[in-house]
């Protein structure tokens, strides 16, 4: 029996309990009619001597007062092969001076859950790559419960959430939804060290308002650099919070603007193109439908023509005058049916049209079809443009002028976005602002009103090299965590595994490797690094120099 229970200790990986006993328990159960046994294995186990009647709270020890119910206590570890471990001990509860009468510490429990912390961990290290059915399917547990393992976890790995927020320099802080409905969270990233360091829901100056509260006013005088978007809240608070920090608004989202602009400026060509072709359908459609009835009008006086000729008596000499009528009558409804433009012949709505009438619908429609397609084409870096991209370019530049000249204002924000020279960017970025305004693009011109007023602010994320890239990246893995999830209910829940996932926690699983998070960190920027140089090879395998003067 002593090498059993050897073992078991050594697979619950769990200090301070000795083992009693281990026995193996099954009943018959059924589900969805089909009946199947379900087996577990039970160890009955109580803490070291030395560890018992401790109070939870100070650590002390405490002396006795009963025994906690008359049943045993469950807390689940992890399975064996599939099968259920399950610790079972009665606890005692004592009386402690300072916290009253409480339960004792149970050396095995992780915090106030029923589960061992490797049970804890290996959900929560499932939970970050596998939907909760899965996991619950895998670890033969409640979906419900996935959260609460998971919040376990995260509380046990960082007791203390607000240490993140000591030492920071450079942040960002964006929202992000987390289920329809404008249901947003404000999440608040380290640049420095790249890890979420605060998340709330809601945002808007009170939530961010918040966030401002916790740091000290030593902190806030070491804030170097806040990052984000163009909300005027965030100008707010940065106002009344940090008197030393650069409001900086990265360059997504000052792309994402112009990328709007541009955009708005493609679907209103897009749209004449479109209601052209529908103007010029409905006026070709309205000369058939007239000519369709000058036509019966014509067949019916052709007919008319002929009976009364028909009837006409003849006389003898010169025809009667009627009947010289009546002949030039028909002899010019003759002409005008044997001159009649022959039809497409095509089968369907198009065999109404006439081959010329088909030319042009089908011209303008191409004209229609062309200028939604280039939509995707048009938000491409122009280094990354591929031949067949390339072609949809130069015939944007050959037919679509306007079209051509808001993409060449987007590729010259993009190129002055990426100067070092902060002086030289506000040159430039001050001809950009004029050129908008004197191209009289509709889109353009209120967008060079915003880039202007937001100039300081872009030149001092150029200055001091700022960039939210990795914030929306953040932004991109939270969106996934919850897709991946299929939705959470309990947003502590939620925020939990958001914190394990974008920070440098490692989450320890017994008897596995795992790297330290330094190791980890090294990794990424390694990763990083050789993202940036295959980048860089790629745009002068295209030519491509960022020069302010050039377009694209």
């Amino acid at each position: 029996m002593t090498p059993d229970i050897s073992i078991i200790a050594k697979l619950l990986h769990v200090n301070g309990m000795h083992i009693e006993k281990v026995e193996i328990q099954g009943d018959y159960r059924s589900k969805d009619g089909a009946p199947w046994i379900y087996e577990k294995v039970v160890v009955h186990a109580r803490p070291f001597e030395r560890l018992r009647g401790i109070c939870p709270f100070c650590r002390k020890y405490r002396p006795g007062y009963d025994t906690k119910g008359k049943e045993e206590s469950t807390w689940r570890g992890p399975n064996l092969n599939g099968m259920p471990v399950e610790v079972k001990y009665q606890p005692k509860r004592i009386e402690c001076p300072e916290h009253g009468v409480v339960t004792e510490c149970i050396p095995w429990q992780d915090g106030t859950s029923r589960f061992l912390p490797d049970f804890n961990n290996e959900v929560a290290f499932l939970a970050l790559t596998c939907p909760k059915t899965v996991v619950t399917e895998f670890m033969t547990i409640n979906w419900r419960t996935v959260g609460n393992c998971i919040q376990a976890a995260h509380n046990r790995l960082e007791p203390d959430p607000t240490q993140r927020l000591h030492g920071l320099r450079r942040f960002c802080v964006d929202e992000t939804s987390y289920e329809k409905g404008h249901s947003y969270i404000t999440v608040i990233y380290d640049m420095d060290r790249n890890r979420v360091v605060w998340l709330r829901k809601g945002f808007g100056v009170e939530v961010f308002s918040e966030f401002c509260e916790l740091l000290s006013e030593e902190d806030r005088q070491t804030i170097e650099v806040v990052a984000g978007d163009g909300a005027k809240w965030i100008d707010t608070c940065v106002k009344k919070y940090f008197p030393n920090a650069k409001r900086c608004i990265d360059f997504f989202h000052v792309i994402s603007w112009v990328n709007d602009a541009l955009d708005q400026t493609r679907r209103s060509l897009a749209r004449k193109a479109q209601h052209e072709y529908e103007r010029t359908k409905d006026r070709i459609d309205r000369e058939i439908l007239d000519k369709k009835r000058a036509e019966q009008a014509a067949r019916e006086g052709y007919i008319n023509a002929q009976r009364e000729l028909h009837f006409l008596k003849a006389k003898r000499g010169r025809p009667s005058k009627r009947r010289l009528e009546l002949e030039a009558q028909i002899e010019a409804y003759e002409e005008e049916f044997n001159g009649a433009e022959p039809l497409s012949g095509e089968r369907g709505w198009r065999g109404k049209y006439t081959g010329e009438q088909l030319s042009m619908l089908d011209a303008l429609e191409q004209n229609a079809s062309q200028i939604k397609g280039v939509k995707y084409t048009l938000t491409m870096n122009y280094e990354d443009i591929q031949e067949q991209n390339q072609s949809r370019i130069d015939l944007i530049a050959a037919s679509y002028p306007d079209l051509y000249r808001a993409y060449q204002l987007k590729e010259r924000l993009r190129i002055i976005l990426h100067l070092k020279d902060p002086y030289l960017a506000e040159e430039e970025l001050r001809k950009w602002v004029n050129d908008a305004r004197s191209s009289k693009l509709q889109y353009f011109v209120p967008l060079a009103d915003k880039i202007e007023r937001h100039i300081a602010n872009i030149l001092r994320s150029i200055e001091c090299h700022a960039n939210s890239a990795k914030s929306e990246a953040t932004n991109t893995t939270i969106k996934a965590l919850i897709k991946t999830a299929r939705g959470f209910r309990n947003l502590d829940n939620m925020f939990a595994l958001i914190m394990l996932r974008c920070s440098d926690i490692v989450i320890p699983l017994n008897n596995r490797y795992r790297p330290n998070a330094e190791l980890q960190a090294r990794k990424r920027e390694l990763a990083n690094q050789r993202k940036a140089d295959r980048e860089n090879v790629r745009r002068e395998d295209h030519g491509f120099r960022y020069s302010p003067t050039r377009g694209t």
